[in-house]
């Protein structure tokens, strides 16, 4: 067995895709278009999901006929630690995954100050997978409003408070995917690591 490429976090206990943006049309955010998959590929425009029977291209991912964010959010990340804290705060919405990110990796709650030379994701054939340039993902007035049990968005300064809290990466964290070669396939059950 190959060295550990840093620190361990824990493994990835989640893969989902978004079939089409959760910011529905009128404005509220709906989490019925997650899917779980066993296993993504990730390239240079983004994540598609592999399940049974077919692909999935996430609605981040440039190629999607609906893609959000210009290929500017192509993969996020988040942490069943950010995770306990979000539950303990609002209640039983919050499920791993609820907030949308691709991979959900069992582990602490991160912050910018330990990502600072990003993540390694190391598959199961022992492959190394460099994720770089993360930034925590902004929470928007619809998830916030969501969270707290409310279709329609609220308004800013009635949530000043949770939106602060959702800040700093609670929320998740985007990585950079534009430096990938080729495709790199990531599973659940792949070990994650603080690059050294």
């Amino acid at each position: 067995m190959s060295e550990a490429p840093g620190v361990r976090v824990g493994p990835v206990v989640r893969i989902q895709v978004q079939r089409e943006p959760l910011k529905v049309p009128h404005g509220y955010y709906d989490p019925r278009y997650l899917t779980a998959v066993d296993a993504a590929e990730l390239d240079a425009d983004g994540v598609v999901g592999i399940e049974v029977g077919g692909r999935i291209v996430d609605a981040h991912h440039r190629r999607h006929p609906r893609a959000r964010g210009g290929g500017n959010r192509a993969l996020s990340i988040g942490f069943t630690g950010h995770y306990a804290a979000m539950a303990e705060r609002f209640g039983d919405r919050v499920v791993p995954g609820i907030a949308g990110e691709n991979l959900i990796v069992d582990g602490p709650p991160l912050r910018m100050d330990d990502l600072t030379r990003g993540l390694v994701v190391v598959t199961g054939s022992g492959a190394q997978l460099r994720l770089g340039s993360l930034r925590p993902a902004a929470p928007c007035r619809e998830f916030t409003s969501f969270l707290l049990g409310h279709r329609t968005p609220l308004a800013r300064d009635e949530i000043a408070d949770e939106l602060a809290f959702l800040s700093e990466g609670t929320r998740g964290f985007i990585a950079a995917v534009e430096h990938l070669v080729g495709t790199a396939a990531v599973s659940v059950g792949d070990e994650v690591y603080l690059a050294p």
